[in-house]
C-alpha cells in the first residue's frame, strides 16, 4: 500500500505537470514557439545526464530509498521553481535542472517494485503490472483535475500542488516503504588470494547483437516516440491557440486517452503472440496516422475528443509491445535490450523538441500535427520492411539454388564448347 501511494502521488503530479507544462511557457512566461522547442531539447539533453548519473549512483547504494527521497525533494524545489518564477532563462536552466532531478523518481520506484516483489517470493511481472495500473489510474484523473486547476486558479497554485505531491511522495518514499537492500555487485578477488576462496567473477555481459530487423524497429521506435512526445507538446497549443477552445478540453482528452489505454494495452498483449507483435503495431501505426490525419480537421470539441479513443488506442500498443520485441530480439541479454529502449526513446524525446519549436515557428501549431502524421507514417515503413523481410529472405533463398544451378550448366556448356 505504501508503493501504491507513492506511485500514485507521482504519477499525478506528473500528470498535472506535463499537459500544462507548454501551456505555462506560452501565457505566462510569453514564449514563443522556438523557445517553448528549446526548452524541451534542454530538458530532454538534462534528462539524459541526469538518467545516466542516477543509475550509477543507484548501483552503489545500499538503500534506494534514500535516491528517492532526494529526488523527491528536487520535485518539491521544481514545483517551487516553476511556481513562482516567471523568468525563461531561469526556467531554461535551474527549473530544467531540478525537473530533470525530480523526474528520477519513474525508474526508482519500479526498480523498487521488483526488488520487493523478489524479496518477498512474488512474481515479478505481475506485482509490477499491478504497480503500473496505478501509475495509469493517476493519468486518467489527473489531466481533466490539473486544468481544472488552472482554469479556475491559475498555474501557481497547480505547480504549488504538484510541489505538494512531490513532497508526499519523498516522504512516502523515504519513510514509509520497507527496507529492501539494493543488489550489490560482487567484490573484486584481493590480491594473492587463491581463486577457490575468493568470491567468483561477475560474468560480463554479451555484447548486444544488433540484426538488420533490429536496427528497422529501432528506427520505428524513434519515429513514433518522436512522433508521441511532438504531439504531448503541442496538442494543448493547438486546442487554446489555434482553435481558441478551454483548457480544460486538453484535460479531458488526456484523461479519455488514458482511460482507453489501460484496457488496450492488456487486450493487446494477449492478441499480439498470436497475431503477431510486428502486425500489431504496424496497424497501431496506420491508426496513428489516421488520427494525426484528422486532428488538423477537427475543429470541435466531440470531434476532438472522439479522436482521443483511437489515439490512446496506437499509443497503449506502441508505448508497450516494441519494448518487448527489443527484448525479445536483443541477443545480449534483457538488461542491456531495454537500455537500448530506453536510449532511443530518450533521444525522440530530444528531438521532439527541436522538432516542435522549428515547425510550430514556421506553419503553427496546427502544421507540427501534420509532421506527427508523416513520422507514424515512417515508422509504419519500418515495420512493414521488418514484416516483409522473412518473407523476401525466403524468396532469395529459394532462388539462389536455381541460379547457382543454371550458373553450373552454363560453365559446363561452355567447356564443352571450348
Amino acid at each position: 500500500m505504501p508503493l501504491a501511494g507513492a506511485i500514485g502521488t507521482y504519477g499525478l503530479m506528473m500528470a498535472f505537470q506535463a499537459p500544462t507544462m507548454s501551456l505555462l511557457l506560452a501565457d505566462n512566461v510569453h514564449a514563443g514557439p522556438s523557445l517553448i522547442g528549446l526548452f524541451y531539447v534542454v530538458r530532454g539533453a538534462a534528462s539524459i545526464v541526469v538518467s545516466q548519473g542516477t543509475g550509477r549512483l543507484s548501483d552503489r547504494l545500499s538503500d534506494r530509498r534514500v535516491l528517492l527521497g532526494l529526488s523527491g525533494a528536487a520535485g518539491v524545489a521544481a514545483g517551487l521553481c516553476f511556481a513562482l518564477v516567471r523568468d525563461y532563462a531561469v526556467l531554461v536552466t535551474a527549473g530544467v535542472l531540478l525537473l530533470s532531478i525530480g523526474m528520477v523518481p519513474f525508474s526508482q520506484l519500479f526498480a523498487y517494485a521488483s526488488e520487493y516483489a523478489a524479496a518477498r517470493g512474488r512474481a515479478v511481472t505481475a506485482f509490477t503490472t499491478v504497480m503500473r495500473s496505478v501509475f495509469s489510474a493517476a493519468w486518467v484523473v489527473g489531466p481533466p483535475l490539473g486544468l481544472f486547476i488552472v482554469a479556475r486558479y491559475g498555474f501557481g497554485p497547480l505547480y504549488l500542488a504538484s510541489a505538494g505531491l512531490s513532497l508526499a511522495t519523498a516522504l512516502i518514499s523515504r519513510w514509509g516503504l520497507r527496507y529492501v537492500p539494493v543488489p550489490q555487485r560482487a567484490p573484486a578477488r584481493p590480491a594473492g588470494e587463491p581463486a577457490s576462496l575468493a568470491t567468483p567473477p561477475r560474468r560480463r555481459l554479451p555484447r548486444l547483437a544488433l540484426p538488420p530487423r533490429l536496427w528497422l524497429l529501432l528506427g520505428a521506435l524513434l519515429a513514433m516516440g518522436m512522433a508521441n512526445q511532438t504531439y504531448a507538446i503541442d496538442i494543448s497549443l493547438y486546442v487554446t491557440k489555434d482553435l481558441h477552445l478551454g483548457t480544460q478540453l486538453v484535460g479531458w482528452m488526456a484523461g479519455l486517452t488514458a482511460a482507453v489505454e489501460v484496457p488496450v494495452m492488456i487486450a493487446a498483449g494477449r492478441v499480439a503472440d498470436r497475431v503477431g507483435k510486428g502486425r500489431v503495431v504496424l496497424a497501431a501505426m496506420a491508426v496513428a496516422t489516421a488520427v494525426f490525419c484528422l486532428l488538423p480537421l477537427a475543429t470541435s470539441a466531440p470531434a476532438l475528443l472522439g479522436l482521443m479513443v483511437l489515439n490512446g488506442t496506437w499509443g497503449a500498443i506502441a508505448l508497450s509491445i516494441p519494448m518487448i520485441m527489443v527484448q525479445e530480439e536483443g541477443k545480449g541479454g534483457a538488461g542491456a535490450a531495454l537500455s537500448l529502449y530506453n536510449s532511443a526513446f530518450t533521444i525522440s524525446i530530444l528531438l521532439a523538441g527541436a522538432v516542435t519549436g522549428v515547425t510550430a515557428s514556421a506553419v503553427g501549431y496546427g502544421g507540427v500535427l501534420w509532421v506527427c502524421a508523416g513520422l507514424t507514417a515512417l515508422a509504419g515503413v519500418a515495420l512493414a520492411a521488418r514484416v516483409l523481410a522473412p518473407a523476401l529472405e525466403a524468396t532469395v533463398a529459394e532462388a539462389v539454388p536455381a541460379v547457382d544451378g543454371a550458373a553450373r550448366i552454363s560453365r559446363h556448356r561452355s567447356r564443352l564448347i571450348f
